[in-house]
């Protein structure tokens, strides 16, 4: 009978630990990895046999022991992973090639080639196709916000605007077509029927009116265009004269206010001259402009009722104390002598019996005012001399 020392106790009680340990662990899915051929010997077995199984004796049985106490270790605190795990390793993680070389597909090189995976290959997935025989479609709401399944795309060199919107109206049924207006650069005038022509004939300037008369008169022939000129002249007017009276009235108006108000001020001394002086000349102004456009439109008729409206008016202004402060009176007075006289000369018995018996009646009152005017007079009187002798 062989007697066993306390030590060698000790190991074989400690190479029963991983039997046992094994035989409490229940394994999920026996593989391979875990199956033990009835050949095989045990840890125990091994730990038991005196040279360890290799002729190494004492060294090769501590050895052996350490290595079961390791994997039992190991088997009871790592259990085999389940299908999931194994798929969730076999993506790995990501490791870039250092050569972008296609990746080896079936019929590779054997080796590690296989379970190393390119960071372009695809995760792994179930084919769900070949596994059930269902079709992946798109959702119901999709198609019923569509409407109906598009069509084919159509190659972009065939694209037409007319294409297109039938396009637009197969894959929307309910959208409305909405055709883009096309940009005019005419004037508004031409382009908006809605404002009355009055209304946009009194926005133009005077020789922007003529032009356009005269554009309408031009016919293809000569005899035609003076038949329409002949029409239009028929028809003209005597030019109004009532805003030319206003805009006068205005400048004599702004002379009066510029005048002192107080009772103890004189309204005609130099004090008062140097406040009025800019409004006087303001209103020269006006009387040549409003003079010179008659005359350069030869409407000596006209002419002659803007004198007389034109002079009641110079008449009115403050006759002041000093002789040489009513220098601007004078001018004007002047001014509109002269006019009467180019009228006069001009415009002869085409005037009017009636409007040059008025006129002869007022220049015999104008001459009191300025004494020059009596020239008028004569010409008056050799204009209706000449008219009685023929």
């Amino acid at each position: 009978m062989t007697t066993t020392t306390p030590t060698l106790q000790t190991r074989m009680a400690l190479a029963e630990i991983p039997d046992r340990l094994e035989a409490l662990r229940v394994a999920n899915t026996p593989t391979n990895a875990n199956r033990r051929t009835p050949d095989e010997p045990t840890p125990a077995t091994t730990a038991n046999t005196p040279n360890g199984g290799g002729g190494g004796g004492g060294l090769g049985l501590r050895v052996d022991n350490d290595m079961n106490v390791a994997q039992a270790q190991d088997f009871s605190f790592s259990p085999l992973p389940s299908p999931d795990e194994l798929i969730i390793r076999q993506r790995g993680r990501r490791r870039f090639t250092t050569t972008f070389s296609p990746d080896k597909v079936n019929g590779g090189v054997s080796g590690n080639s296989s379970s190393i995976r390119s960071p372009f290959q695809r995760t792994p997935t179930k084919n769900l196709q070949l596994t059930s025989g269902m079709i992946l479609r798109s959702s119901p709401r999709k198609r019923l916000t569509m409407g109906s399944t598009p069509p084919e795309p159509t190659p972009m060199e065939t694209y037409s605007p007319i294409k297109l919107t039938h396009t637009k109206q197969q894959l929307w049924p309910g959208t409305p077509i909405v055709k883009k207006q096309k940009m005019d650069d005419r004037p508004v005038a031409q382009t908006n029927s809605e404002v009355p022509l009055p209304t946009l004939l009194s926005g133009l300037s005077h020789q922007q009116l003529i032009d356009l008369i005269m554009c309408n008169i031009k016919q293809e022939t000569a005899m035609a265009t003076q038949s329409a000129e002949e029409k239009i002249r028929g028809q003209l007017l005597t030019p109004d004269i009532s805003l030319l009276e206003q805009e006068l009235h205005y400048a004599k108006r702004l002379i009066f206010k510029s005048l002192p108000t107080s009772r103890l001020c004189k309204k005609t001394d130099a004090a008062a001259y140097s406040k009025a002086a800019i409004h006087l000349n303001e209103f020269k102004r006006v009387l040549q402009t409003q003079a010179k456009r008659l005359h350069d439109s030869t409407h000596w008729d006209a002419l002659v009722d803007y004198v007389s409206m034109a002079w009641q008016c110079v008449a009115s202004t403050p006759n002041w104390e000093s002789n040489s402060h009513n220098a601007v009176r004078r001018q004007c007075f002047k001014l509109l002598a002269c006019s009467c006289y180019a009228a006069i000369k001009h415009g002869g018995m085409r005037l009017g019996q009636t409007r040059l018996e008025t006129l002869e009646r007022n220049l015999r009152e104008w001459s009191k005012d300025y004494e020059d005017v009596l020239s008028c007079v004569n010409a008056l009187q050799r204009t209706l001399n000449s008219r009685t002798s023929l």
